[in-house]
């Protein structure tokens, strides 16, 4: 039996991690080695566990997480084979341009969060932190950051180009009848994916919770999603608004509250980061599935004569944060969802977890 049929689960978690820091590190000919190991010795594993007693349903998930992660790590060494020592550097496998991304994980992450950064989630995270943990009655560093007076999209880079992620849904019955939905957000190439959104439910329940995942640290989730339920289920309960809690790296949720909650259609829905107030508004008022566009705003105010709690705000004087599109392929439609260059890893991610979780909720009934 070969050392890598031996191999620890400690051993090969440190292995897997390698694997995506060299990445970022830029030591390309090292990552695609450490991808082609990990990916062996989780092939072993799945050989291994054929090979004992019969499968109960866990198992069947074990094995089900470990071919994700085969299918990750073979996707990242495709990523990269243009770019090692062999490589053109400039050119995939068919030809096209293509600039290397690396897939995101805590390293980016935890570059966000240090309060040296100046990045809007470090300014959450102090804030959090100051309102569960600390005595002090001021946060530090946030006197020396830009007002709120000041809009968030002004302090961005405007020489960075969006970041696009394309968007695909599959979905699995488990053993047990639940319906399970996996959505994946590829990078600008639609080829190779950097995250993952998982959820399951009955056909007779509502989709209540949901985990996100990078790729890179799959199945430990970055990001938990819990959604409010709705109470009168009829055949328009997908489309109804709900407030979204996402669980992330802070010590409080980000809460999104919709102006009217069960309401169709889901926004707009507001929320505060960073000590700013942000609001998801209709892509497309002719489609639902359409990705929400994220605007900043300072004000908001009650619609004179609305019975109903519709609400205006000054968001249109600002710029887009995050906005959709559609693409149809054959008989079905994708979308792509566009972040405005500059936003920072985590509330990129918190954002993305929001649209990904919505999206899921309609598509269950409309499939």
């Amino acid at each position: 039996m070969g050392n890598m049929e031996l191999m620890s689960r400690e051993h090969l978690e440190l292995l897997r991690s390698s694997a995506f820091e060299s990445e970022h590190a830029q030591l390309y000919d090292n990552s695609y080695m450490q991808h082609e190991a990990a990916a062996l010795a989780l092939e072993r594993d799945i050989e291994s566990g054929l090979a004992s007693i019969s499968p109960d349903e866990n198992s069947d998930e074990q094995r089900r997480i470990t071919r994700t992660q085969i299918q990750v790590h073979r996707e990242r060494q495709r990523a990269l084979r243009p770019h090692l020592e062999s490589g053109s550097g400039l050119e995939d496998e068919d030809g096209n341009e293509c600039v290397f991304v690396p897939a995101p994980n805590h390293w980016g992450a935890n570059g966000d969060l240090d309060e040296e950064s100046g990045s809007l989630s470090s300014v959450h995270n102090l804030l959090t932190w100051q309102a569960s943990y600390s005595p002090l009655a001021y946060t530090p560093m946030y006197e020396e950051l830009p007002s709120p007076d000041m809009p968030y999209y002004s302090m961005l880079d405007q020489t960075l180009p969006p970041t696009t992620y394309h968007l695909h849904r599959t979905r699995e019955w488990t053993t047990s009848g639940l319906r399970k939905y996996i959505y994946s957000a590829r990078e600008y190439s639609d080829k190779y994916s950097l995250y993952m959104l998982e959820s399951s439910h009955r056909c007779d329940s509502q989709v209540t919770s949901a985990d996100f995942y990078r790729a890179a640290e799959y199945p430990q989730p970055c990001i938990n999603i819990l959604l409010s339920g709705i109470e009168k289920r009829d055949s328009a309960a997908a489309y109804k608004s709900r407030c979204i809690h996402l669980r992330g790296p802070f010590s409080q949720p980000i809460k999104e509250y919709p102006d009217r909650q069960q309401k169709v259609p889901w926004s707009p829905r507001r929320f505060t980061y960073g000590g700013r107030r942000f609001v998801w508004k209709p892509g497309d008022p002719d489609d639902d599935v359409m990705p929400e566009t994220l605007y900043e705003f300072q004000r908001d105010w009650s619609k004179p004569g609305s019975r109903t709690g519709k609400r205006l705000d000054d968001a249109k004087a600002s710029r887009p944060l995050v906005w959709g599109e559609k693409k149809r392929k054959g008989k079905v439609d994708s979308y792509t969802i566009h972040f405005a260059g500059g936003v920072d890893q985590v509330f990129r991610e918190i954002l993305l977890a929001s649209q990904m979780v919505r999206q899921v909720c309609l598509f269950t009934a409309m499939e």
